[in-house]
């Protein structure tokens, strides 16, 4: 016969999960160390376009008919006369006070932060379902495949390994070629949204949210860490021991999943973030991500530059969250610090 399961701490014994001054002190200061890492990712970036921005041949002023005449007036005004150093100082001072400055080139004398915010809710219409989609299918394909499912998941490993924009270009052509096909024959009257994807629709929305949770390999990874860990679960000690007293096992392996599965979608944003570009652009989205690229492409250094700057704390602040969360939800992740 074996001996008791080890008790996990905070979980099993409640004893453990008692407050003490030096746990207290040890977790201030692991979040402390988590915010100065959003802070120095934050600023680490912002800092990173600009170098890159300043150093890349041309400047926004040559993309002006007459930037010729309008120079010397123009660098000025703009701070482009001024050493690289100058311009990062300027630029964190401005972001200090809450400042992004104006458009000089994508929408000249539009406020950057009116921008950013307009473009940034399009983004996030799409970001957030597609990561929320992405999370709920590992789930249900990892509680599949730990049951001995492999079929269908040799079907979505080929389909994830599709690159995001491969995947938009094969799905607006297939279905604008098919819809087509039923047009002509007299089948079906020609969709409100058709032809994909020059006008607004729900199916456009739908095909991008579903491009950004599964294309790019992004559903095999998040399936992968799923399945890996409600194996680990369903055989860990404190969920024996929950079943050995007849108790229900589900709702503990819930809540210890909880900490894998934040950590999982915080790992997806990044990645998520920098598939926006290619979707919108391939979809006709006018979000954040088609609004960089123009950015970028016109040398309009603020838009850019405020972009980067959300972008970089929807990131960070991602990766805090799920630190903090974990940390909440996992007692020994608070003692460990």
């Amino acid at each position: 016969m074996t001996g008791p399961a080890a008790p996990v701490p905070g979980l099993d014994d409640p004893e453990a999960a008692l407050p003490s001054p030096r746990r207290g002190v040890r977790l201030l200061g692991a979040v402390t160390l988590r915010v100065a890492t959003f802070v120095g990712t934050v600023l680490g970036a912002v800092l990173l376009v600009e170098g890159l921005l300043t150093l890349a041949p041309g400047d926004a002023i040559d993309l002006l008919p007459n930037g010729d005449q309008l120079r010397a007036g123009l660098a000025a005004e703009w701070g482009l006369d001024r050493p690289l150093p100058e311009r990062l100082a300027a630029t964190l001072g401005r972001m200090a006070q809450g400042d992004l400055g104006t458009s000089l080139t994508w929408r000249p004398g539009a406020s950057v932060a009116d921008l950013v915010a307009d473009t940034g809710a399009r983004s996030l219409a799409l970001l957030a379902p597609g990561l929320l989609l992405g999370v709920a299918l590992a789930v249900a394909l990892g509680a599949w495949s730990a049951r001995g499912g492999t079929r269908l998941l040799r079907v979505v490993q080929i389909v994830s390994v599709v690159p995001a924009f491969l995947a938009a270009y094969i799905l607006v052509m297939g279905i604008n070629a098919a819809t087509w096909a039923l047009v002509e024959r007299g089948l079906i009257a020609r969709p409100e949204w058709f032809a994909l994807p020059d006008a607004p629709s729900a199916l456009r929305t739908a095909l991008a949210v579903g491009v950004l949770a599964v294309a790019s390999g992004g559903l095999t990874e998040m399936h992968a860490a799923c399945d890996a860990e409600l194996r680990r679960l369903r055989t860990a000690p404190f969920v024996d021991a929950a079943r050995a007293r007849g108790a229900a096992t589900w709702p503990i392996i819930l809540h210890n999943l909880v900490p894998p599965l934040v950590d999982i979608a915080a790992s997806r944003a990044a990645w998520l973030l920098g598939s926006l570009v290619v979707v919108e652009k391939l979809l006709l989205f006018s979000g954040a991500g088609a609004a960089l690229w123009q950015a970028c492409r016109l040398r309009d250094y603020p838009v850019a530059i405020g972009i980067t700057l959300v972008s970089a704390i929807v990131v960070a602040g991602a990766r805090l969250a799920a630190d903090l969360v974990r940390m909440a939800v996992d007692p020994r992740l608070r003692d460990a610090g």
